[in-house]
């Protein structure tokens, strides 16, 4: 029971500090069907007592490997991600405006540890809670805006990059158990995230074409980031939370569930 959560957790640390709408490309994966893993695959068995130690020393064992993916459970390369081209809508009264991004790459998503895992499962029904975190984070890409920073006009593109530290994680998945070829399937119902970020760093060249101000205009960005990402924070889940979902059911209509979490 490894990678089952992995895939969506990552693609919401990768979004987490962005509010996006509809205008979005991510990395496309052809979910091959799965009938047997192998051996270098951790499982772990329904009555096992322990069964919630297994699946967090499982995520521990494959989290590194997805800097060069995980082809046996349909997992490509994801450090550094690539997010492809993406546009960004902010109406938070510090911050209003549109933003454009291009060639995103996130790093550091191989380095996650999961902290805690809280497996359940009652007749056809399972849940999962998570507590993960990634120690740091850098997100870098080219990008072109037209925005309202408090009084101040912008209509800016260069290239940027973002430092996160100590990002942490609580998820929960909730999901139906149903049968499907002779095996167990699991259909995620529900799929909730809340990101918390220790810190944050941000640089952008061509702000506007005054060097120096380019950096007062950073200066105060760095200062206020956190009201900027809470302001943002609910408007990015809103819209991660039906993408994580269908990304996660297609991971799961490949790949029995009865072969990662064994039956008795």
């Amino acid at each position: 029971m490894t990678r089952v959560l992995s895939a969506f957790v990552l693609v919401a640390w990768c979004g987490l500090c962005f509010a996006l709408d509809d205008d979005i490309v991510l990395p496309s994966v052809e979910f091959k069907p799965i009938k047997e893993l192998a051996a270098d695959i951790p499982t772990c068995s329904q009555s096992d007592n322990n069964i919630n130690e297994c699946i967090k020393q499982g995520f521990q064992e494959l989290t590194p490997r997805l800097k060069y993916g995980i082809s046996d459970l349909n997992i490509p390369s994801m450090d550094p991600f690539q997010l492809g081209k993406s546009s960004y809508n902010y109406n938070s009264g510090i911050l209003q405006g549109r933003i454009a991004m291009r060639d995103v790459r996130i790093h550091g998503l191989s380095e996650g540890i999961v902290d805690k895992v809280d497996y359940r499962q009652k007749d056809k029904r399972v849940r999962l809670d998570l507590l993960s975190h990634v120690p740091q984070m850098l997100a870098e890409g080219s990008y072109k805006a037209d925005i309202k920073l408090n009084d101040m006009k912008l209509t800016p593109k260069g290239t940027f990059n973002i430092t996160l530290t100590d990002v942490s994680m609580k998820t929960r998945a909730l999901g139906e158990l149903y049968e499907r070829d002779g095996h167990t399937y699991v259909r995620l119902t529900k799929l909730e995230t809340e990101p918390k970020v220790g810190n944050m760093r941000i640089y952008a060249n061509g702000l506007v074409p005054d060097p120096a101000l380019n950096d007062v205009i950073l200066d105060f960005i760095n200062q206020y980031w956190r009201q900027l990402y809470q302001a943002m924070l609910p408007e990015t889940m809103a819209t991660w939370s039906p993408l994580l979902l269908k990304v996660g059911n297609d991971f799961f209509d490949a790949l029995p569930f009865d072969l990662i979490v064994t039956k008795n």
